[in-house]
């Protein structure tokens, strides 16, 4: 879970909850203003694309109406 992964690298809760804070925001202004901003994920997940974010990839699926995102992970663990 990244806010665990977060906590352990900070081990401080305030600065935990001001990433993930900050995390969810760059996702939500990215992905309104340019929803097409991630390069294609195909190779993940059929119509997936996938953003990146200080080393997270955010891979998500676009719709009419709204965004999905499917997962988040951390790209150098394993």
């Amino acid at each position: 879970m990244i806010a665990e992964y977060i906590y352990e690298q900070t081990q401080s809760k305030k600065l935990t909850r001001e990433y993930l804070q900050r995390f969810r925001e760059f996702i939500v202004s990215t992905l309104s203003a340019f929803p097409y901003a991630g390069r294609s994920a195909e190779e993940l997940i059929s119509g997936s694309r996938k953003l990146v974010y200080q080393g997270y990839s955010i891979i998500y699926v676009v719709e009419p109406e709204r965004i999905w995102v499917l997962t988040l992970y951390r790209e150098n663990l394993p």
